[in-house]
């Protein structure tokens, strides 16, 4: 997986949007302004939130602010999260994606957890008829924690060392951007 990376890279490179980059540094910089609705929007765009209630925003922006100073545990969080309603007829749903999406932008060490992600580590989600929210959270988890170490694994050993390289040239003016995100994009 990883050489198709790096034999494409430049391919895969000149398909990132370089405001999409510098939106992603905006947002990094000033996420202590998580209470502001202008940051609130921006960051709903580029994080591609929608489809969600108004009530799950406010307790998701609510976490982010005070997970700047003390950022909590996954388990935590989605359970935190989980008690909001998600969805405008009142349904409550585990946002995994949106949970790790706030601890990376506290803590941008930590991974993404996306659909491309699942597709690219051939993750298999269960439909949430078969599991528990509190088994569908653990197995959610556990994939995140697989992430965390394989991330690491890649990183330590300069599997994509060429790649984010290119990344950090083509894009030279990145403070903000751990090579975990870089894997990421």
């Amino acid at each position: 997986m990883y050489s198709i990376i790096n034999t494409y890279q430049q391919a895969i490179i000149g398909s990132i949007s370089p405001h999409d980059v510098n939106e992603y540094e905006w947002l990094r910089q000033n996420v202590g302004q998580a209470n502001a609705a202008s940051y609130q929007q921006r960051y709903k765009r580029f994080w591609v939130m929608r489809g969600v209630s108004g009530s799950f925003y406010a307790s998701y922006f609510a976490a982010l602010s005070a997970a700047i100073n003390q950022p909590p545990p996954i388990s935590n969080l989605c359970q935190t999260l989980s008690l909001s309603s998600t969805r405008s007829n009142g349904t409550k749903t585990l946002q995994f994606s949106f949970i790790t999406k706030q601890l990376h932008m506290v803590q941008p060490q930590l991974p993404i957890y996306d659909s491309r992600v699942c597709r690219f580590y051939l993750f298999q989600q269960q439909p949430p008829t078969k599991l528990s929210p509190q088994q569908k959270s653990n197995r959610l988890i556990t994939f995140h924690n697989f992430l965390i170490a394989e991330y690491a694994r890649v990183i330590n050993g300069n599997q994509l060392a060429s790649a984010i390289a290119a990344f950090r040239q083509r894009f030279n003016n990145l403070q903000l951007h751990t090579d975990e995100k870089i894997v990421d994009w």
